[in-house]
């Protein structure tokens, strides 16, 4: 008599993470000028109109398939697109040293704020994994279809919350720096 050894479990991969930077030019000599280019030209969604945004498209997917008694997980995957979109200025000739430098310093603060949101959707993209990890098998198949749906929504909604906590805490990276006055 052969007995089948119990199948391993499936290999559950790194989330697969992509990212893109997309920029808006901006022109002008004067950070009043500035301002009113990253104001008309900025990333614009329903809440509004960002200097710098970052968009994270967070997907994650498996199937289930019942061996021997129990249901195993099959074919997992997280992808996670980030897209930041930030303003880019050439200064023209003639401008000040020091209006050089207060840019710079913006666009560092800019750059310092979406990364923050970008480490976010990162760190919800590896969670994901290891829910996965962490779940491969269940007694039946609803079972684990059900018990790996409503973690992940945990995971994602912690994310959001994050998000939102990090514009209320910066005040959209204002205080970090992402403000120019004249």
């Amino acid at each position: 008599m052969f007995v089948t050894p119990p199948l391993p479990p499936p290999t559950i991969p790194a989330p697969v993470i992509q990212e893109d930077a997309r920029y808006y030019v901006i022109e002008g000599r004067s950070e009043s000028e500035l301002v009113a280019q990253m104001n008309a030209r900025g990333y614009q969604d329903k809440g509004g109109r960002y200097w710098g945004y970052t968009s994270p498209q967070l997907k994650w997917s498996f199937d289930t398939q019942p061996v021997e008694g129990r249901c195993n997980l099959v074919d997992p995957k997280v992808v996670l697109t980030i897209t930041t979109t930030l303003p880019a200025w050439t200064p023209p000739a003639g401008t000040s040293a020091a209006m050089t430098a207060k840019w710079r310093a913006l666009d560092r603060a800019i750059r310092h704020h979406e990364a923050e949101h970008a480490q976010i959707a990162r760190d919800a993209a590896r969670e994901l994994v290891a829910l996965m990890r962490a779940h491969q098998r269940d007694v039946s198949c609803g079972d684990l279809d059900a018990s790996l749906q409503a973690q992940g929504r945990v995971i994602m909604r912690r994310a959001e919350a994050a998000n939102v906590e990090l514009d209320k805490r910066t005040g959209h990276g204002a205080r970090e720096g992402v403000t120019m006055s004249w």
